[in-house]
């Protein structure tokens, strides 16, 4: 079964340099289930859980997640967040 097609670009405020490659951006896809479920039986924090999540939706190994400037940290958070609001307001909407 094909993963989301649904991505967004976040434009790191503090790009680094991990295992020899710049990292500027990182492209975030809409999350499924599965991922979430991964993400959870593979971690006991929460935190850990969310970096998990965060580096399935991004591509990208967990330990490059722990790497990020926790504002950047929290640009990723919210498009997580906002892939999941928008379902939600548009099923509000369409009921108006």
């Amino acid at each position: 079964m094909p993963y989301p097609n649904e991505t967004k670009s976040v434009t790191l405020d503090f790009p680094f340099e991990y295992k020899g490659q710049k990292v500027e951006t990182l492209d975030i896809r809409r999350p499924k289930v599965r991922d979430q479920l991964i993400a959870d039986k593979q971690n006991k924090e929460s935190a850990d859980k969310e970096v998990h999540l965060m580096s399935l939706l991004a591509g990208v190994e967990p330990e490059l997640i722990q790497e990020l400037d926790f504002n950047d940290y929290e640009q990723v958070q919210e498009v997580i967040v906002g892939f999941r609001k928008k379902h939600s307001e548009n099923e509000t909407s369409s009921e108006d």
